[in-house]
């Protein structure tokens, strides 16, 4: 039984599909980060450090066609109100939400629209 959808984003650059801690993505489609570490699907059991991370992503922005997007807190602000209002005009039931600079979660109530559809 589904009670409610966890909704995320990411930000421009972060979480890119062979980040160290693992992710959902099926291949990596730019050449440009391809050999900056395997393609590991889901997350990984057990997670690499802090360090290891930031030297990932210090590697990726030299690699990526546009810099890491880290937002800021007006572009926060503007988040938060546009999901007020779309939560409202939709009628969603939203249990949980949280914008952080590099990434952003809901979790919404199930509803007749499907996940893929809200997202």
């Amino acid at each position: 039984m589904v009670a409610a959808y966890h909704l995320i984003w990411t930000a421009y650059g972060w979480w890119l599909p062979n980040d160290p801690r693992g992710s959902n993505s099926r291949e990596i489609r730019s050449a440009s980060i391809e050999g900056m570490g395997e393609l590991h699907r889901d997350r990984k059991r057990i997670q690499p450090t802090g360090k290891v991370i930031a030297e990932f992503y210090d590697a990726a922005r030299g690699r990526l066609k546009h810099p890491l997007l880290t937002l800021t807190s007006d572009e926060v602000l503007s988040i938060a109100e546009s999901f007020s209002a779309t939560v409202r005009q939709r009628r969603y039931t939203c249990y949980a939400c949280a914008i952080l600079p590099d990434h952003l979660h809901l979790v919404i109530r199930k509803h007749r629209d499907k996940a893929e559809e809200m997202i």
